[in-house]
């Protein structure tokens, strides 16, 4: 059966009644954008990519306990920041290595070697300020800014009131502006 069109919330509906291609349909279609959130929190893509399956692990034992008319996305990224914040209690956070999402893998092939090298060590400006913010501030950027959820949807996922969540990205994004004005201004000179 061709599932690849189905919602997301059919296929969830299908994971819980025990159908595993269903579940593989789910994990293809969130592998970049929950990887990307799991990049961004730890700071480490092997890490990242061990809880991306650790996530998926969890929503295959926790398939019963999935209710709609939750949004999947929703219920997915609960257990993706529950995981990372699990993660934060049991280790220092690592040191940032390696080309991040949307750092210099997004500068085109056409582009010149110094920009390429200004855009990675940007990149690797940005991941050291977001992964200094507090746990709450840091979930709240990665979702709206690169997973481009809604000041709601966020609120629905990590269980808080939307006006928390507002507070949380305000507050986060006048550290990062802290942090990296000093830093970007070096780059730019």
């Amino acid at each position: 059966m061709n599932t690849t069109h189905e919602s997301d919330e059919w296929l969830m509906g299908q994971v819980a009644a025990g159908d595993r291609d269903c579940l593989e349909t789910l994990m293809r279609r969130y592998a970049s954008p929950l990887l990307t959130f799991l990049h961004r929190m730890l700071g480490d893509r092997h890490r990242a990519e061990e809880l991306f399956q650790e996530v998926f692990l969890a929503v295959w034992t926790k398939r019963k306990t999935y209710k709609l008319p939750r949004a999947f996305r929703f219920w997915l990224y609960a257990i993706a920041a529950n995981r990372c914040r699990a993660d934060f209690r049991k280790a220092k956070l690592p040191s940032v290595g390696g080309a991040s999402p949307g750092g210099a893998d997004a500068v085109s092939a056409e582009s010149e070697p110094a920009d390429v090298a200004v855009a990675g060590e940007t990149a690797d400006i940005v991941d050291v300020a977001v992964k200094r913010l507090p746990t709450n501030q840091r979930t709240v950027v990665v979702l709206r800014i690169w997973n481009q959820l809604s000041f709601a949807e966020i609120a629905s996922t990590m269980s808080l009131q939307e006006g928390t969540v507002r507070s949380h990205m305000h507050h986060g994004l006048a550290s990062l502006r802290r942090s990296l004005e000093p830093q970007l201004k070096v780059l730019e000179s």
